[in-house]
Formats: structure tokens, C-alpha cells, sequence
């Protein structure tokens, strides 16, 4: 899809400079969209034809915001920022950001949280989403990702396009089925009449405040990453797996035995990635080691290698993984260094038992930026982050295409 209008200073220009070190380096000159607004919540999406959308939240200085998105035919030349009708009262939350992403057959699904406070739980939430099926010049009305009333917290959602071409959604839900501590994790597709159907639950003892991961293998598979509530107290990451487009999924499976226990939520969930070798799943904890994690699986989720250290930094947080088509996985996230929070990133072999680039950070240490999110666009890495810089009273969103995953020291 291609919105010919002015560009939103996001053209990035990709230069040679040296690092604190003296060590060359690539650097991606960054710019800000939207730049009468403040920003914040970055998500990217990429289509199979190679369009890429880039959505956030767009905060005005009345105390309201709107979501809002822009396309790329090429991942660098992006038009104009379009607000997404009803979604004036979006919560902005790093760990459960608004959504937009494009089916094969050109509809643009647009989801987004509310605050949703009550009686029973004051950190409530909804989940609303509308769809377009006319390159963003109508929608539908805005409607709850559930139809039934008893789904009164909805949060912490992910989108994907199926290995049918339609969208999927997970979620947690107050609808857990158990009386033990949790959240229900719920799956569900969206029809012709676009409205999301057949929802069914994949597990109810879920970790209530952490994000969900949503992949489709080119091979027909769905999977499924979350972090789950394990014998009461223990909060590690599981994955479950679709064979058949989501009809069955498989029963959790521990991607680590971290044992970690603890009595609240991390608010940093999981994020999975694969290529023509394995699956590779990153996460953070806090269980047998603290900081971020790597482990892979040759065999779909039945067993996983040991985990590895993608940073051993106690504060890291947040990671997200993808695989280029030469089959190389990056890894983002954000950690405390020299006392800012700034965005990192790792380069691993195909296989995923070597560090071909080892840690760099994105951001230097006149800015703190958080909740970095990432894709991959051929052999390029486009990441996005949430930023503050020195002189700059708001966050804005900083969007970089990385040639190389390099960068400061």
C-alpha cells in the first residue's frame, strides 16, 4: 500500500563514524515522526509484500492520545501519520502496546487497551480493535475483542498473520476457568464479517501482566510464548504449539526450569523468532541467573537447549528477537547503563550457538529509551524505541534501519 503524501521525517541516512572506543561503527542518523506530538508505545509490522507499518501512541497535551500509524512500501520512506478513529482513550503501556497490521487481502486491523478500572481489579483493562478494508479511509466501530460480558480484563494481546492469511489474536483474560492466581490466555481469528470468532482458551493459569507472543512458521505452524504460573509461586516462560491453523494447540512445555519465584508480575514477557533451523526464543528473568536470556529448539517446542545469557545486566528487560533471511537473530532490549536506560542489541549465528556480533548499544548516553521494538526486512534490522533526549521535554519515537547490528559502545 503506498500513501502518497509528505514524508514524516523518518528517511533514514546511514553513515560511518567511530565509536567511544575508536571501533567503526554504522550509524543511523535518527528522526522523529510525528514531531508536534509526544510519542510513545512503538510497534512494527511486516507484510509478506514488504510494506512496514510503524504504529504508537500519539499524547497530546490536553492529557488525551490517539493511536496512530504510518506505511512504508520500503521500510524507510513512510507517509503521513494516520489516527485511528475511536481509539481517543488508548493507555499508553510500554509492555502492551497498541497494534496495527495488514492481511494479505489489504485489511488493516487496528487493536488497542483502555483502562477499564472496577470493583475487582483497579488495574483492569479492555482491548478494543477496528478494521479497514479500504487502505484506512473508513473502519469499522470500534468493538471488545470478546463478545462475552464476563470478560472484564483483556490485556496484554498479540496480532499475527496466519499460515492462512487470516489474523490471529491471543490475549489474557480475567475468564481464567480456576480459582488459582492467573489469567486465562485466549486465541481467537478474525472472520469475513471482521469480527474476531471461534475464541477458545490455551491455558488458564497465566502470569497477569506480562505480553504474549504470537509467531506463524512458514511451515504451518502457530506458536504461542507466554509466561505461566507454575505450581502456585513459580513464573517461567512455556510455549504450545498449532499443527492445524489453531483448531488444537499443544500443552505447555517450560522453554527453562528458571524456578523463578516471585509474588507479582515481571511486566516483561517473551519473544520468539525463527528461520530455516530452529525456533529461538528470548526472555528475561530472574530465576537460576538474572538478566536476559537465549535458548533454541530444533524439534517445534518439544525440547529446548540450555539457556544463555543475552545480557548477564540485572536491569535488562524487555527483549525482542528476529531472524533476518540470511538466518541471523538479532536480539533488542533495554538496561540501565551509566545511569540511563538504553537500548541494546546482540547478533547471533544461524544455528544460534554463536555470538557473531556481541553487545552494542543503540542509544547513547545522552537519552533514555525503553520498550525497543523490532523486524526484520530482508537482511536489514528496523528497530524502534521510545526516547528522551537531552533538550527534549517528551518522549518521542526513534526508528533506525540497521545495515549491521552495530553500534555505541
Amino acid at each position: 500500500m503506498k500513501i502518497t503524501t509528505v514524508l514524516v521525517a523518518v528517511l533514514l541516512l546511514l553513515s560511518c563514524g567511530r565509536n567511544e572506543s575508536g571501533q567503526e561503527r554504522d550509524v543511523a542518523e535518527e528522526y522523529f515522526p510525528d514531531s508536534d506530538y509526544s510519542g510513545t508505545c512503538p510497534y512494527l509490522f511486516a507484510g509478506n509484500d514488504g510494506t512496514v507499518v510503524l504504529s504508537w501512541v500519539r499524547l497530546k497535551s490536553e492529557g488525551s492520545a490517539d493511536l496512530v500509524f504510518s506505511v512504508a512500501d520500503d521500510g524507510a520512506d513512510f507517509g503521513e501519520a494516520i489516527v485511528v478513529p475511536g481509539s481517543r482513550q488508548v493507555k499508553a503501556h510500554g509492555e502492551n502496546p497498541p497494534k496495527v497490521v495488514m492481511a494479505p487481502d489489504g485489511r488493516i486491523l487496528a487493536a488497542w487497551g483502555v483502562a477499564n478500572p472496577g470493583p475487582k481489579n483497579s488495574y483492569s483493562g479492555l482491548v478494543y480493535y477496528t478494521v479497514s478494508s479500504d487502505s484506512g479511509s473508513s473502519w469499522t466501530h470500534p468493538a471488545l475483542l470478546s463478545k462475552d460480558t464476563e470478560s472484564i480484563d483483556q490485556r496484554y494481546f498479540d496480532l499475527e498473520v496466519l499460515p492462512d492469511g487470516n489474523i490471529g489474536v491471543v490475549w489474557l483474560d480475567n475468564r481464567s476457568g480456576t480459582g488459582e492466581e492467573g489469567s486465562g490466555l485466549y486465541f481467537a481469528r478474525l472472520g469475513i464479517g471482521n469480527s474476531f470468532e471461534s475464541e477458545k482458551r490455551l491455558d488458564n493459569t497465566v502470569c497477569q501482566c506480562c505480553r504474549t507472543d504470537l509467531l506463524a512458521g512458514k511451515d504451518g505452524t502457530i506458536h504461542v510464548a507466554y509466561r505461566k504460573i507454575i505450581n502456585g509461586s513459580i513464573r517461567d516462560m512455556v510455549h504450545i504449539v498449532s499443527t492445524d491453523n489453531g483448531d488444537h494447540f499443544s500443552d505447555p512445555n517450560r522453554i527453562s526450569a528458571d524456578n523463578w519465584e516471585i509474588n507479582g508480575c515481571p511486566h516483561t514477557g517473551p519473544s520468539i523468532a525463527r528461520n530455516r533451523d530452529a525456533l529461538f526464543f528470548t526472555w528475561y528473568t530472574m530465576g537460576n541467573g538474572s538478566g536476559v536470556f537465549f535458548s533454541l529448539s530444533t524439534d517445534n517446542g518439544s525440547t529446548f537447549s540450555p539457556k544463555n545469557y543475552v545480557s548477564d545486566n540485572a536491569s535488562a528487560n524487555h527483549p525482542q528477537i528476529h531472524s533476518l533471511d540470511n538466518g541471523h537473530l538479532v536480539t533488542v532490549w533495554d538496561e540501565k547503563n551509566d545511569g540511563r536506560s538504553r537500548v541494546a542489541i546482540e547478533v547471533r549465528s544461524p544455528q544460534g550457538n554463536k555470538i557473531t556480533n556481541a553487545k552494542r548499544y543503540l542509544t547513547d548516553r545522552s537519552s533514555d529509551a525503553s520498550y525497543p521494538v523490532a523486524i526484520a526486512v530482508g537482511n536489514k534490522s528496523l528497530v524502534a524505541y521510545s526516547i528522551q533526549k537531552n533538550g527534549l521535554k517528551n518522549d518521542k519515537i526513534a526508528f533506525r534501519i540497521l545495515e549491521e547490528a552495530t553500534g555505541y559502545e
